[in-house]
């Protein structure tokens, strides 16, 4: 099994760049902000809530990772294909255990968005009928990724104690090479702290507004599932240090990579150069 390097693009931030321009463009519109108006006017909290990330969630999850699925089996389009990182056999769980374990986890992942709705309107978080402003936009995006960063570090380092790791995290390093479907096969457990918990906990402590939780949902999982995809697309946040993580399970346990850095669990792969690393 041969684990091809490559170094972090300067075109990495294209695809989510590119997203995120496109809603505050359209997000500026006098037509959007009737039409969130509108929403806000005809749904309940709730629903707003449990029923805008299960859309978000299932539709994005879901299409991605079919996408990359059909890339792994039939090894096209080349434009994706040829940039995978790992070569050789596959060692991750058969497909059909796989989909039992997704299955499982999309049951609680419903349980876990209706319990993190609850808990933001008992704080006394409400929608709102306007659009938000540029400024506060990204002050909520940017305060949600900071805990989004700080508490993902903090847990999957906790994964990767050795109870922890036995227990718990080593049905998610079954995929030995990653794949996006790996991004939600784990244990209960870690599916409900480490990575329901990593998204959850920033909208909880800021209760942003709901347009700000959409876009960040869309955004998270979006770079969480190319983190696992065992592809280091140009244009798409830098799945390199993730895919490693995954061949090699020692280090390498933050998101970005900056906690990595500053806390020296990166150093193996700091070491590495452009090519093939066994």
């Amino acid at each position: 099994m041969a684990f091809h390097f490559r170094r972090e693009p300067l075109t990495q931030h294209l695809l989510l760049g590119g997203l995120l321009a496109c809603a505050v463009t359209v997000g500026s519109t006098k037509a959007a902000g009737h039409a969130w108006a509108a929403l806000i006017g005809a749904l309940g909290p709730r629903w707003l809530v449990d029923g805008g990330l299960l859309v978000i969630h299932t539709t994005i999850f879901w299409s991605v990772c079919g996408l990359f699925h059909l890339v792994d089996v039939t090894d096209r389009p080349r434009f994706i294909a040829r940039h995978r990182i790992q070569s050789g056999p596959r060692r991750q769980p058969p497909l059909r255990e796989t989909l039992r374990v997704l299955g499982r986890n999309q049951i609680l992942l419903v349980a876990l968005i209706v319990g993190f709705a609850e808990l933001l309107l008992w704080r006394g978080w409400r929608p709102e009928p306007q659009l938000p402003s540029l400024l506060r936009l990204a002050l909520e995006l940017a305060g949600q990724a900071i805990c989004a960063i700080l508490v993902f570090y903090g847990s999957h380092r906790l994964l990767h104690r050795k109870w922890w790791l036995k227990r718990v995290h080593r049905v998610h390093h079954e995929f030995r090479t990653s794949s996006a479907l790996a991004s939600e096969y784990a244990h209960p457990v870690e599916l409900a702290i480490s990575n329901f918990g990593t998204l959850a906990l920033g909208a909880l402590l800021i209760a942003p507004h709901l347009a700000s939780m959409y876009l960040f949902a869309i955004l998270s999982l979006l770079t969480i599932l190319v983190h696992h995809s065992g592809y280091a697309l140009p244009w798409a946040p830098w799945s390199v240090p993730h895919d490693w993580h995954h061949h090699q399970i020692r280090e390498l346990f933050g998101a970005t990579g900056l906690l990595d850095r500053i806390l020296g669990t990166d150093r193996v792969f700091r070491t590495l150069r452009d090519g093939d690393v066994r």
